[in-house]
């Protein structure tokens, strides 16, 4: 069937639709508009209320480094906590890094006995007084035992300057530290002292060792046996940082005397070899034997640092200084010396327990070239055990005072000498736990590769020519289509 034209050129009108075509339409937007509005009253309502959440709730650590992370030693003694904590913020408004403040919401979070609370000592002098601190301070207090304890903004933002890059400023973030010390501190009655041995050329303990110590609230003082004739009655632990030269035979007693009588020791070996027979028969005195010339591992060594003597410890497991790490853990010595347990005249009631070996693949090297094949000890604990069955002495020794060098601990954050150090300082205690947490780093970091070599070669050129050579062809052979 033909249409036929129209003349006159006027359209035809379309047949106009039904009234339940209409109700339909006019449904169905009214439907949209309501679902539309709903949507966004519902996301209006929910940033509402997100934005009442706590800090650390709504907000995630995207930081190197995680500043805001607290760590599982915090968390498990928070957990324990059962005395109520204040901590105030003194400071005046807008004064306090937000680095500070988002720990500090991170951290109080963890324990219902925290509360957190700001203190304007300008616009409230009188309540700042009250304090008896200084402002850009964090103040920690605890009403149960009435004790204080203040930690300056300076402390948990430290500055610096990096010798490696000449660049002078933020160096470490101290936050966690600072804060599950002081919390330990004004929660607890546990206090140890601690004395270093003085008079053979012993090296003092480095800054970053003395601020552990600090951090799990044990006194630190010096002491020198010859001249006090003997270890003072109050010294809870002896540290003997490397010394190069000898006892005296009455120094040997003293030191004798004061380790069977209950007491507690570290030595960490020099790092130059001498010849040193009291401190060998101190630790003969504790089932140790130290063998002849330096250590080195062929298998488990920093090939980046040119040296088998530069080792990394194998560590054993089943000790409890070490028992929280695993096999991959790194650690540092350089120019080590090691020791065996006593094989002949070896005293019953000593137990050795090692942390720290060589492979099987160590070599004792003396200094005319020898080399002795040997797993060799670079960390371990003779513990005496009294007749009652009691322990009756504990003597820790490490192999070389590089272990804890500043150098090795500041620029090697991610190495566990430092935990596994202060294990072995408040391992002997009963009633202390390592709360001692190393700060994070704020320092830059670059991507370089240190040492170049043949490797270091194929990631610098190598792999980008290659990549640059690929995507040249793929292009080629796309434009050619």
């Amino acid at each position: 069937m033909q249409h036929k034209p129209n003349p006159t050129g006027v359209q035809t009108p379309k047949p106009r639709a039904s009234k339940a075509a209409r109700r339909t339409a006019l449904y169905r937007g009214g439907y949209l508009a309501a679902a539309t509005a709903l949507a966004v009253a519902l996301v209006i309502v929910v940033n509402l209320i997100a934005g009442q959440l706590p800090a650390h709730i709504r907000e995630f650590d995207l930081t190197d480094n995680s500043l805001y992370e607290v760590t599982e030693t915090s968390r498990e003694f928070l957990s324990g906590l059962d005395k109520d904590v204040e901590i105030v913020v003194l400071a005046e408004e807008g004064a306090a890094d937000e680095r500070i403040l988002k720990f500090l919401d991170n951290y109080a979070a963890l324990s219902s006995r925290i509360t957190v609370t700001e203190v304007d000592p300008v616009a409230h002098p009188t309540e700042a007084a009250a304090y008896e601190a200084q402002s850009n301070s964090l103040v920690v207090l605890c009403e149960e035992t009435g004790k204080q304890e203040e930690i300056s903004f300076n402390d948990i933002i430290v500055y610096g300057y990096d010798a490696s890059y000449y660049y002078y400023g933020e160096q470490s973030f101290d936050a966690e530290g600072q804060l599950t010390a002081a919390v330990d501190y004004v929660t607890s009655d546990t206090g140890k002292q601690v004395y270093t041995v003085t008079g053979h050329g012993e090296s003092d303990l480095p800054a970053t060792i003395t601020d552990a110590i600090d951090k799990v609230n044990f006194a630190l003082d010096s002491v020198s046996p010859a001249l006090n004739g003997g270890v003072p009655e109050d010294c809870d632990l002896l540290i003997a940082n490397g010394p190069t030269t000898d006892l005296s035979e009455s120094e040997l007693e003293l030191l004798e005397a004061y380790l069977d009588g209950g007491g507690q020791m570290i030595l960490l070996l020099p790092e130059d070899y001498v010849d040193l027979p009291n401190w060998d028969a101190l630790m003969n005195h504790y089932n140790l034997d130290l063998v002849e010339g330096y250590i080195a591992d062929t298998s488990r060594y920093y090939p980046q640092l040119g040296s088998p003597f530069a080792i990394c410890a194998t560590l054993d497991l089943s000790s409890p200084i070490t028992s929280a790490f695993d096999s991959n853990t790194l650690t540092l010595l350089t120019n080590s010396l090691g020791f065996v347990e006593l094989a002949v005249g070896a005293d019953e009631d000593v137990t050795v327990t090692p942390f720290m070996t060589t492979t099987a693949d160590g070599y004792a090297v003396t200094l005319d070239g020898g080399q002795t094949q040997g797993t060799y000890l670079l960390g371990a604990v003779a513990e005496r055990t009294g007749e009652d069955g009691e322990r009756s002495g504990r003597l820790t020794v490490f192999g070389s005072t590089s272990f804890i060098s500043e150098s090795i601990l500041a620029n090697n954050s991610s190495f566990a000498n430092q935990t596994i150090f202060m294990n072995a300082v408040t391992g002997g205690f009963d009633d202390v736990s390592n709360l001692s947490i190393p700060a994070k780093s704020l320092s830059m970091t670059y991507n370089t590769i240190a040492n170049p070599n043949l490797w270091s070669s194929l990631y610098i050129f190598v792999l980008p020519i290659g990549i640059l050579v690929v995507g040249l062809i793929f292009w080629t052979r796309r434009r050619k289509r």
